[in-house]
């Protein structure tokens, strides 16, 4: 019964936005409902933190949505090793996105050569399923136990999103942005940290 109060309690705080202050997210701030993100999932890639050539820091697909979750492949790279592409399940908590702790959403991982993430998903080579739990514990050592995204509007670019992170009660102070790349464009660079 515990679990289920604090879970409606942090459902609660996250809908009305607490910050770390205990004080409402910006008043003027209008986060997008599940039925304004599913649309945004349904046509585009999710490019974040875009570069002026929209090249991304990492970028996500949305290959499934359902009523209590989503299936994402994102794709990310580190300079002079295989693009990384993990295929996760994130659950719905309201109109927020929440990643499960105990492991950490993750079902499936490739690597490829380049970086290019093609939304066809063609060109991957798969990992063992034996590196999964490898995998999910060394993100789970960084994770907060509640990770949750919320997504407003960018009001100084209508082609864009902003993804505000929600870790252990406490919103992020900076929000990420993200370029809406149509899905008919095929792929999108990944740029290596």
């Amino acid at each position: 019964m515990l679990p289920r109060f604090l879970s409606a309690l942090t459902l609660c705080a996250l809908s009305v936005g607490l910050s770390s202050g205990g004080q409402a997210q910006e008043a003027s701030q209008d986060f997008l409902t599940r039925a304004e993100i599913t649309a945004h999932m349904d046509a585009s890639a999710f490019c974040y933190f875009p570069d002026a050539r929209t090249s991304c820091a990492w970028a996500e697909i949305y290959v499934e949505q359902n009523a209590d979750h989503v299936v994402l492949v994102t794709a990310s790279a580190t300079w002079d090793n295989p693009m990384e592409v993990a295929r996760y399940r994130i659950d719905w908590r309201g109109d927020a996105l929440c990643i499960p702790y105990e492991d950490q959403g993750l079902q499936a991982m490739w690597e490829a050569e380049g970086y290019r993430f093609p939304f066809d998903l063609d060109g991957f080579t798969a990992l063992p399923d034996e590196m999964l739990p490898a995998r999910r514990e060394e993100l789970r050592e960084t994770s907060p136990r509640e990770f949750c995204f919320q997504y407003s509007a960018d009001p100084e670019n209508a082609n864009r999103l902003l993804q505000h992170v929600f870790r252990d009660g406490v919103w992020d102070a900076e929000q990420d942005p993200i370029a809406l790349v149509p899905r008919f464009a095929s792929g999108v660079a990944i740029r290596p940290n």
